[in-house]
């Protein structure tokens, strides 16, 4: 095998080899479920589509169903594409290990730059098959219905491949661009800083993406019938302008075809931005690497000291405490892993408030967007809800298995001291964030009574929530190896459902009644502290039973046994 060939190979082998993908799986596990779950929407979503069917001889306006259809294969290609690239954030470049291992070796720089080049378009070429193979040859064979010439069908086929892959082509190159521009314009300790937020940022925005697509379907008769301007404001629109331009007979009419030359030319664009971005990006970051130090970001800056000698002094008395809250912080800022979880988990509760909160402007002349206060209700409680579960959740993702004997030769007797930390740490660098970024959104539309009933209200049961989560909780956060087969994924989902739904819509529900009752608000909140009362008092009593840190998530036993002996 030759050198050159032998290095794409390395590169290509190492996207799939990196910390967020697996930390001690075998890759070519890694390599098969990650194929699967991409490919699983692709071959069964069609058969949904049965039903449906377009003719090529009247405005396809007459079958607005299939075209929501349509839009879900965009955005799916769209949504696959950009976490690919996400996941692969800080892999696009070769790092410092890359260079340090290659650059003694009888390798130039432009076969080591050609190697990662090729490799990149190869593994973003196999997802973007992998998501769209199955789809562009089932979608189509439902569209033109029974009769349908074999020539029409098979430029159906073509026209759907080439929407969906310029989709996902679009967001790939974009982000690629994103990364480059930074790398240009920031220094190294700047583009360390920088980079894991706006890795977070595209996370989340992916999320809240597909989250909202069963209401971009709905609404995208209503914005197109009335011109709206966000059908040229949100890129998957334009590529479904796209896809409907090229259907036989232009059937869509000129309004699609204006956003299909927005797609053709925001795809013209990426493309030239990802050329000089990453051409660029990848001399200055490669002279950066090798003229650079290796080196940590340095001791905290001076509001970060400050604010750490404050929480060390008013709120962590004991050391364990200190050691478990910062190392927490830490672990939180530094591990990719859990940054993209917790962006998940924000994604998720931004795409489910946003519905109460924005309504899209669907006249002609309105603005784009429309805020409704009454969604205010249920919003605290939704971000709450998320917010608790999602940094409870994090928690138990291992950061470094093989570090964790530290904690284990250091464990002291008073174990509880690194749960109480773990609630701290959620109260302080979670639940407090976010009310205080709520606070003036609701006095400005309530006004300081209601605001104050309403942030109340919702502080109360995140707190109850934040309890009742680590009754048992027995781990120092982040130490404990996890076992994904242990709890059933269908029953996590539904008690999430079960417990979202009640918290916050039976919330917002219940506060809405009581809201004009000074007595049923004065009955709420010593309610409140019963069930805080309470839930202090079970995890006492459990503490008592059993207190040991578990550092090892084993699976249950195949054999249960009393135990008796």
């Amino acid at each position: 095998m030759g050198a050159f060939r032998l290095l794409v190979k390395h590169f290509f082998g190492r996207f799939f080899d990196n910390e967020i993908v697996s930390q001690t799986g075998d890759m070519r596990t890694n390599v098969v479920q990650a194929f699967g779950l991409v490919a699983t929407p692709g071959i069964f979503v069609p058969f949904y589509m049965i039903p449906q069917r377009a003719r090529f001889d009247h405005p396809f306006a007459h079958n607005w169903i299939l075209l929501s259809d349509y839009y879900f294969f965009i955005l799916f290609s769209m949504v696959v594409m950009g976490f690919v690239m996400v996941f692969e954030w800080d892999a696009i470049f070769p790092d410092r290990k890359d260079y340090l291992i290659l650059t003694p070796l009888p390798l130039g720089g432009t076969s080591i730059f050609a190697a990662k080049t090729l490799a990149l378009i190869a593994f973003l070429g196999i997802f973007a098959i992998d998501a769209n193979l199955f789809c562009t040859f089932l979608a189509p064979l439902t569209t033109g219905g029974e009769g349908t010439a074999a020539p029409v069908v098979w430029r159906l086929i073509a026209i759907h491949g080439v929407s969906v892959m310029a989709a996902g082509i679009f967001v790939a190159l974009s982000i690629a661009s994103v990364q480059g521009v930074l790398i240009n314009l920031l220094t190294g300790a700047g583009f360390r800083r920088v980079s894991p937020w706006v890795q977070m940022a595209l996370m989340g925005t992916l999320i809240v993406m597909l989250f909202l697509t069963p209401l971009a379907c709905a609404s995208i008769r209503t914005l197109v019938e009335r011109d709206s301007a966000l059908l040229r404001w949100f890129p998957p629109f334009w590529f479904l302008g796209m896809y409907l331009d090229m259907l036989p007979g232009q059937p869509a009419g000129p309004r699609f075809h204006e956003l299909a030359i927005m797609a053709r030319q925001a795809l013209a664009i990426s493309a030239g931005a990802f050329a000089v971005t990453y051409l660029a990006g990848y001399h200055r970051h490669a002279r950066r690497v090798m003229e650079s130090v290796e080196s940590t970001l340095g001791g905290p800056g001076r509001l970060r000291a400050g604010f750490d000698g404050l929480v060390n002094r008013r709120l962590l008395p004991h050391p364990l405490e200190r050691a478990t809250f910062h190392f927490i912080s830490n672990t939180m800022l530094r591990t990719a892993r859990q940054r993209l979880f917790l962006a998940a988990f924000g994604g998720v509760a931004v795409a489910l408030t946003l519905p109460a909160l924005l309504r899209v402007g669907t006249r002609p002349g309105m603005p784009i967007l429309l805020f409704e206060a009454a969604g205010l209700l249920s919003a605290p409680l939704t971000l709450s809800f998320f917010v608790v579960s999602g940094l409870r959740a994090a928690f138990n993702f291992p950061a470094e298995l093989r570090a964790n004997w530290v904690f284990q030769i250091c464990e002291s007797e008073d174990r509880v001291l690194h749960i109480r930390a773990a609630r701290k740490w959620i109260a302080l660098m979670g639940i407090v964030p976010l009310f205080v970024l709520l606070t003036p959104v609701e006095i400005w539309f309530r006004g300081w009574r209601l605001a104050f009933i309403h942030l109340t209200f919702a502080i109360g049961l995140s707190l109850v929530l934040l309890n009742l989560l680590l009754v048992w909780f027995r781990k120092i956060p982040f130490t404990c190896s996890y076992f994904p087969g242990k709890t059933s994924m269908a029953v996590m989902a539904a008690l999430y459902l079960a417990g979202f739904t009640t918290y916050s819509w039976s919330g917002a529900d219940l506060e809405g009644r009581m809201i004009g009752s000074p007595a049923l608000l004065i009955f709420f909140y010593a309610a409140i502290g019963a069930a805080l009362y309470g839930l202090s008092r079970l995890e006492i009593r459990e503490l008592g039973v059993d207190d040991a840190l578990i550092y090892e998530d084993e699976p249950d036993p195949i054999v249960r046994s009393l135990e008796l002996g």
